[in-house]
């Protein structure tokens, strides 16, 4: 699922990290990832918890899944790219009250091990 409402580019809201002026590409000084953050705050954070979670619960029902759904955000840049939408994001769902972080690996949970091969 793409989330329209926390994707930056197109919105020329200064440059796009593709350009980034940083020469440090430090998050708490970088103009671009500041303005970023600042845009995800004009987000109504509820509403769009409540669709993700409103999405989840449908594909769920109609999946016949029973364990709970668990919501991950993917971003374009790696973890190691300093000059990401990652660390702004991860602050903006904190701030709400939403854990982010990154993901833990390898992931080892029963419902991503199968015992039999993939059908291709």
């Amino acid at each position: 699922m793409r989330i329209e409402p926390i994707i930056e580019q197109g919105r020329q809201s200064n440059h796009g990290p593709e350009i980034c002026p940083c020469e440090d590409k430090n998050y708490n000084t970088c103009s671009f990832l500041r303005q970023y953050r600042e845009n995800l705050e004009k987000i109504d954070f509820d509403k769009m918890m409540a669709d993700m979670k409103d999405l989840a619960n449908r594909y769920a029902i109609a999946n016949k899944i029973n364990e709970e759904i668990i919501i991950v955000l993917i971003v374009y840049e790696t973890p190691t790219n300093p000059c990401s939408e990652r660390k702004p994001l991860q602050d903006f769902f904190n701030t709400h009250g939403v854990e982010c972080k990154e993901l833990d690996y390898p992931i080892n949970s029963l419902a991503s091990i199968k015992d039999e091969p993939f059908d291709f």
